[in-house]
């Protein structure tokens, strides 16, 4: 019963590799992967770890005795990274005419997380500055908590875009190489 189980939950995520695997091809024929999305990817995925160390540090503030403005401090160095990526998102969205199918789907998958990173970002902020006594309550652990839970997620989605990304580059080139992708009429 247990590998019945495991075979259907992994037979979703198989499938879908699997289409991708042999769609790829198709899709990367129809339009090339843009260069520059690539590179804007790079980029988000740094800010989102970024983003993600501060909110894992301050995290780790809930199990100490430090001041509330040490959090102000934490939590602004991960404003300015949210923001940041933000603006690459800006970015990405203006660039997706020139993005391949894959590209396109990445980036709608971006904004949403950087959405909710950005909302829970601001609702901690909010509450540190109306309660900067309570930093040691269970609503602001809380609170932070829910900022690294959401800023892991964004931070792991853009990992794998970009290793996605990567790995398509890799087997292109491999492709080229071998001359795998041309018809010689032989």
């Amino acid at each position: 019963m247990k590998v019945q189980s495991i075979l259907r939950i992994s037979a979703g995520p198989a499938a879908i590799a699997l289409f991708m695997a042999m769609a790829s091809p198709f899709m990367l024929a129809q339009t090339g992967d843009s260069k520059e999305i690539s590179t804007l990817f790079k980029d988000a995925k740094t800010l989102s770890t970024l983003a993600e160390a501060h909110a894992a540090t301050l995290e780790t503030y809930t199990r100490s005795r430090l001041a509330w403005r040490s959090h102000a401090v934490e939590l602004t160095a991960m404003k300015e990274d949210v923001n940041a990526f933000g603006k690459l998102s800006k970015q990405l969205s203006d660039q997706r005419a020139a993005a391949s199918p894959w590209q396109r789907v990445a980036i709608d998958q971006i904004d949403p997380l950087l959405r909710d990173m950005a909302d829970q970002l601001s609702t901690t902020i909010n509450h540190l500055n109306d309660n900067h006594s309570r930093i040691h309550m269970s609503a602001y652990r809380e609170y932070l908590r829910a900022n690294y839970d959401v800023a892991s997620r964004t931070a792991a989605l853009m990992s794998d875009i970009v290793e996605y990304d990567e790995a398509n580059s890799k087997a292109r080139s491999i492709e080229d190489k071998l001359e795998l992708g041309t018809d010689n009429g032989e």
